[in-house]
């Protein structure tokens, strides 16, 4: 049950997320094309400054998700599997504590934001600050269950925590079946290295 509440809130991240992408993109192309014209969005940088906020924090948790955010393991990958996820399980808890750091910085500059108003919407400035803060919690979550994954397959030298995703999306897992070049020859067995 908690593994399908989990599944469609990954789903909802990342359909705002691409969302909010789509809009940009459409708005800004759309505001070019009619500035052409001499009637312009008005509004539409700041629809896109309040969406990029918004979709840049909440693609960083997603990314995190993932195992896709910015990352050096040059050293650490040549190092035994037990002391690479204890090197893991260090990594997520400096995040977590650097994101409540941030998280508490960035509720006091969004309340000190939220009577600022953009130049033409109806609506506070506090919403761009907010979304720093929020995705501050967002990651913390994504991190405590990276820790609770590798803590729970600590011992198991095969696990990767790269390879370990939601859903299984990413470059690894591309839908196309791995690539077989060995083929069955009249007796059934399978000869190596010959391309079918």
């Amino acid at each position: 049950m908690l593994q399908k509440v989990y599944r469609v809130y990954c789903r909802i991240e990342e359909t705002i997320v691409g969302g909010c992408f789509v809009t940009i993109v459409s708005l800004t192309f759309l505001n070019a094309l009619l500035r052409v014209f001499g009637r312009p969005i008005i509004t539409a940088d700041d629809i896109c400054l309040l969406l990029f906020a918004w979709a840049a924090l909440l693609g960083a948790d997603v990314a995190l998700r993932y195992s896709r955010l910015v990352g050096m393991d040059i050293l650490v990958s040549k190092l035994p599997p037990k002391l690479q996820k204890f090197f893991q399980l260090i990594v997520y808890i400096v995040m977590i504590g650097a994101m409540i750091l941030f998280m508490r910085s960035g509720f006091t500059l969004a309340n000190k934001n939220w009577k600022r108003a953009f130049n033409s919407l109806p609506i506070s400035y506090g919403y761009v600050t907010l979304s720093f803060p929020v995705c501050c919690c967002l990651m913390i979550f994504t991190s405590i269950l990276k820790i609770v994954k590798v803590a729970g397959h600590f011992k198991d030298d095969h696990y990767n925590i790269k390879e370990d995703n939601p859903d299984l999306v990413g470059e690894e897992f591309t839908g196309l079946d791995p690539l077989d070049f060995s083929v069955e020859d009249s007796a059934g067995k399978k000869a190596a290295g010959e391309k079918p």
